[in-house]
Formats: C-alpha cells, sequence, structure tokens
C-alpha cells in the first residue's frame, strides 16, 4: 500500500553552510583544507566536482556523510554522496534520510518526474527558481511500505549501473571507431 508522507517524516532536511564566512583570514580558530562541493550533474547523479580550499571550523552536519541527497536549490537537481568529509554549501539542500525509509528508493524517487511536479507548487522567483527548504519540507510524496521501497531500490541502482555502463561502452566504441578511421588514412599516406 502507497501512502502520501510530507518530505520532513522521511528525512532531515536543512540549507548547506555559507562557506564563505569560514574562509581564510576570518580569525576564528584553525583553519584547514577541505574539500567543498562545487557540482552536481544531472546525467550521472553520483558524480560531484568539489575544490580543496581553506576554512576556519565547520559544524559537522555540513559535511557530507554516506548515502546523503543533495538538493540543488536553485535548478532542483538531486545527486546522491557515496563520498564522506566534503562540505556541502549553503545552495543545496542536505537530504539525510531517517530510519524506516530506503535510501536507495527515496533518491530514485525524488530523481522520478513525481518530485519536478511537486517543486513546481512550491518554486519561487521568476527567472531563476529557488526552493526553500521549509517549502520542501512540506512536500508530500508517495511512498510504499519499506519493503517495497528496498526491492525498487536495489532494481533502480541495478538499472542506473547497466545505463552507466552502455554509455561507456557507447564511448568506447566511438573512440574505436576514431581509432580505426585515423589508423585506415594513416596506412594509405
Amino acid at each position: 500500500m502507497i501512502k502520501k508522507v510530507r518530505f520532513e517524516e522521511i528525512a532531515d532536511i536543512f540549507t548547506g553552510v555559507r562557506v564563505k564566512r569560514y574562509q581564510k583570514d576570518k580569525g576564528k580558530g584553525l583553519v584547514t583544507k577541505q574539500r567543498i562541493l562545487k557540482k552536481t550533474y544531472s546525467e550521472n547523479s553520483s558524480k560531484l566536482d568539489w575544490e580543496e580550499e581553506e576554512v576556519s571550523k565547520i559544524n559537522e552536519k555540513f559535511f557530507s556523510r554516506k548515502n546523503d541527497i543533495v538538493i540543488l536549490l536553485a535548478g532542483s537537481k538531486v545527486s546522491k554522496i557515496e563520498e564522506e568529509g566534503i562540505i556541502i554549501p549553503m545552495y543545496y539542500a542536505i537530504v539525510r534520510v531517517k530510519e524506516g525509509y530506503d535510501v536507495d528508493f527515496i533518491f530514485h524517487l525524488l530523481k522520478s518526474d513525481i518530485f519536478p511536479r511537486e517543486l513546481h507548487k512550491i518554486e519561487e522567483g521568476t527567472t531563476l527558481k529557488i526552493i526553500k527548504t521549509t517549502h520542501l519540507k512540506s512536500i508530500e510524496l508517495p511512498v510504499p511500505d519499506i519493503e517495497t521501497q528496498r526491492n525498487y531500490g536495489k532494481l533502480f541502482n541495478l538499472m542506473d549501473k547497466r545505463i552507466n555502463l552502455n554509455l561507456e561502452l557507447a564511448d568506447l566504441e566511438k573512440q574505436i571507431e576514431k581509432s580505426i578511421i585515423n589508423e585506415m588514412l594513416l596506412e594509405e599516406k
């Protein structure tokens, strides 16, 4: 059975940290190099770009944990983080799925067409759409029982792996094609 559940019941949701406040020369204690999230990608939702920067001490809750989900607040791009210890900046919402819900299922639900439809109802702004975490928490999502979530979460992960492998295969075949053409043309000279 599927029931509608408010997003805040499924996960702890909060905005990342304003990193500029903690960068060099702030005189607020020990300054260390830390990895800071710079970009996520929609075509490969587990790929991240980060940069190392010097910052003073930041609350641990703003560092990524395995299985965190991040949502770009301007654009609603959803990514799952596998790596721990990356600082999540303020233009992302951090989603930490609560016990009793399957992280993989919730992640795929957020990547589905259902989530953007619900987001569209709460986005603010004319040109640049912005999502407020307070509104994000109030979204109602259709969620089945935990066993169904786990089964579908596993299925969707396998499908994503297959898609990524097929994309890699297509890239390799393009490289082979270029290599064959280049080799053929060089032999004729």
